[in-house]
């Protein structure tokens, strides 16, 4: 059956005018407690069934012994899950609809933030955007006649705006939204901004050595212990460095990367690009809080970023990433690279198609992505379990390699 004239009718009602008019808009606490709600919920049913695994797995009284993991972190309880068999197709035309997404979205084309459904219109272009203290912190690009200029702006609960750093890097956003972090240029070094969003300590601030505007920097993600990853570009060949950042301002090389990817906040470890062969790419993932210690795996198969935020998983996306994004998506095990399942977007056999690889998990089990196929672009929710939804409606036109819709803060 054809549905395709109820999607255009919950297209055109989406982007009526008057419903932004009479909506009230969302505040950073609606951001916020529906955000909570939604991750209670799935963390509450998601402990409920491992719960009921281990009861039946683990004889009671039996004790697991062991060296200690890296970073002293507890071991982890949860059995490795199990891999999902064959390739799961998304085509969010056809998937089920599910519940509202913890992960805020922006409309590019119609400048405005996505909470649970609702649209709130925003003053201007943002690329990221997440709440910080009473409002917001927000990433803005603007074209000048010099070049692309990104400029991280402290926005109040209107989107007023409050401060602002130029040149800044993009930012980053700890996966339970607790911390940001992003880097600023003060005409003679790169300073690495680290905050946390409630504003419960002070900033950190951590002055890199001196050096030009080109030798962009930027966070990465977070690490165990208040540590972070932040890279570091050379600007005679373009390839990146990374560096652990630890709360006290000092600064240790990760060695090894042309670029960093991402960083895992509890176990401690950091992916990375190897080498770029024209076509593909190698990467690996090494431990970034042990000196001298070894590259726990490699790949030349897939691009490897965003950690889940219980260290577990980090995703894959193909080796070679397009303006479109990758046609595939593999969820791996972070500490073996082995597949626990892989994904492939309808069409992506004829092109036209793609994942952007900015995404944002939504708890342990479960990520969010905006995906492009059909000349539309939708998000959608991934499962380890191999489960596909469609999150919101019936998603927005977009341009070949053009960006419409995407996470209001990737994982990183």
């Amino acid at each position: 059956m054809n549905d395709a004239p109820l999607e255009d009718r919950v297209h055109d009602g989406l982007h009526r005018r008057v419903d932004t008019l009479q909506r009230a808009p969302l505040t950073v606490t609606d951001v916020r407690t529906r955000a909570r709600r939604i991750q209670r919920g799935r963390r509450a049913v998601a402990g409920a069934a491992v719960a009921a695994v281990l009861a039946v797995a683990v004889p009671l009284g039996l004790a697991a012994t062991g060296p200690t993991q890296r970073s002293d972190v507890p071991p982890a309880t949860d059995p490795p899950a199990p891999a999902v068999a064959g390739t799961v197709r998304i085509d969010p035309r056809s998937a089920p609809v599910g519940g509202a997404s913890a992960v805020p979205l922006i409309n590019v084309d119609d400048p405005s933030l996505v909470v649970d459904g609702e649209r709130t219109p925003l003053p201007r272009d943002y690329r990221q955007l997440t709440p910080y203290l009473d409002g917001w912190a927000g990433l803005t690009v603007s074209d000048e006649p010099a070049g692309w200029i990104q400029t991280l702006q402290v926005l109040d609960a209107d989107f007023g705006v409050l401060d602002e750093a130029t040149p800044a890097s993009v930012l980053a956003v700890s996966s339970d939204a607790s911390r940001l972090a992003w880097a600023e240029y003060d005409g003679g070094r790169w300073v690495v901004v680290d905050r946390a969003a409630d504003g419960a300590r002070d900033e950190r601030r951590t002055p890199l050595p001196p050096g030009p505007e080109q030798a962009d920097v930027r966070p990465v993600g977070f690490l165990p212990g208040e540590a972070m990853v932040v890279s570091r570009t050379d600007p005679a060949t373009g390839d990146e460095s990374a560096l652990v950042v630890s709360p006290d301002g000092a600064t240790t090389p990760v060695p090894g990367f042309i670029r960093p990817g991402s960083a895992d906040p509890v176990g401690g470890l950091v992916s990375g690009q190897t080498s770029f062969s024209g076509d593909g790419s190698c990467w690996q993932v090494r431990d970034a809080v042990t000196e001298g210690a070894p590259v726990v795996w490699r790949t030349c198969d897939y691009s490897v970023l965003a950690f889940s935020p219980d260290g577990r998983h980090v995703l894959g996306f193909t080796d070679y990433l397009t303006p479109d994004g990758s046609p595939t998506l593999a969820i791996l095990d972070a500490a073996s690279g082995e597949r626990v399942v892989d994904f492939e977007l309808a069409g992506a056999r004829t092109g036209g198609v793609g994942i952007n690889p900015e995404v944002a998990w939504e708890d342990d089990d479960t990520l969010v992505a905006a995906v492009v196929t059909g000349g539309r672009q939708y998000a959608v929710r991934l499962g380890l379990d191999g489960t596909v939804e469609r999150v919101g409606g019936a998603g927005v036109e977009v341009r070949p390699g053009a960006v419409a819709l995407k996470v209001a803060a990737a994982a990183g």
